[in-house]
């Protein structure tokens, strides 16, 4: 194997460590993509005399073989979370992806890929807008367990802080926040758990959407 098929071996294996400790959604298209581009530089190079046909082959079978186990691998790592989703979605949740800065393991914050879960609110709802979270740093209610409550245009009556302090002492350490506004209650989540904690999280969401 000559410098070039070694570069383009490297190349991929650096791409495969980094897909795993990246935090973005659909990173196996990344992936497959690469072995295909690499495996065709490969057989290129032979093509024009720079490398032998069997060490070419021999590459591009190898990246092939990473590429499906790698695509394995992300199957099952991810299947609690795609089963959360698809049930959340059946039972009416508005689902999209982004990214929301969350506590780390560590306590600290970091920013990380989640879902939105939203429901549209009752009209009139009070407070107008507000959120739950657990940032250190954040101002508002203390909830317990480190959550606290910031609302915006009135006050949360005690029938919404009573769930608000159950979640709170249900998700202790979960990568979860919620918000509202005048139009719709939303949950951030890093999805875990498969549909009884998707349940679980519509049934929050249905709860507060009524205030």
């Amino acid at each position: 194997m000559n410098n070039f098929n070694q570069g383009v071996l490297t190349l991929f294996a650096i791409l495969l460590v980094f897909e795993f400790v990246v935090e973005t959604r659909r990173k196996w298209m990344w992936v497959a993509a690469a072995a295909a581009l690499f495996s065709a530089a490969s057989l290129s190079a032979a093509a024009v005399g720079m490398e032998r046909w069997g060490a070419s082959l021999a590459l591009s079978a190898s990246m092939s073989g990473l590429c499906l186990c790698y695509l394995w691998y992300e199957r099952r790592s991810r299947r609690p979370e795609k089963l959360a989703r698809r049930h959340a979605v059946r039972l009416g949740v508005a689902v999209a992806d982004t990214e929301r800065v969350m506590p780390a393991k560590d306590g600290g914050p970091e920013k990380v890929a989640v879902a939105r879960y939203a429901l549209p609110r009752r009209p009139g709802g009070s407070p107008r807008s507000w959120m739950l979270a657990r940032l250190e740093g954040v101002e508002g209610a203390d909830l317990g367990h480190g959550w606290r409550l910031r609302t915006g245009g009135g006050e949360a009556a005690e029938a919404m802080k009573a769930i608000l302090r159950g979640i709170a002492a249900q998700a202790r350490n979960e990568q979860l926040e919620f918000e509202a506004d005048e139009g719709e209650v939303r949950a951030y989540w890093k999805e875990w758990g498969g549909s009884d904690r998707a349940e679980d999280v519509h049934s929050w969401l249905q709860a507060l959407a009524k205030y």
